[in-house]
């Protein structure tokens, strides 16, 4: 079913590694997706509230601190069958 709504081309920056100066180091690869304006309040991976601006909809495994189109991913919540198998994935951005 997502499959006919994640028709837009998105920018996905995973992170590889940390530099010297511990900043991360990226690789870029493009994946299809559905990106929604969201003002959402969600909470990140360490507990802290904050305001997610866009929600992205993909089949891609995203992580948290990787980037879609410059955004940070703050949060990865997963839509899942009742077999238990992961339908897509839902992606909040900041």
């Amino acid at each position: 079913m997502l499959e006919n709504y994640a028709n837009q081309d998105l920018s996905w920056k995973s992170v590889l590694s940390l530099n010297k100066y511990n900043e991360p180091t990226y690789s870029t690869t493009p994946i299809k997706g559905r990106k929604e304006t969201s003002n959402k309040m969600v909470r990140t991976a360490s507990g802290q509230e904050t305001i997610a601006v866009s929600c992205v909809f993909t089949k891609s495994l995203v992580l948290v601190n990787d980037l879609i189109d410059g955004k940070l991913v703050i949060m990865v919540d997963n839509s899942v069958d009742l077999d238990g198998t992961t339908l897509f994935y839902e992606v909040y951005l900041k």
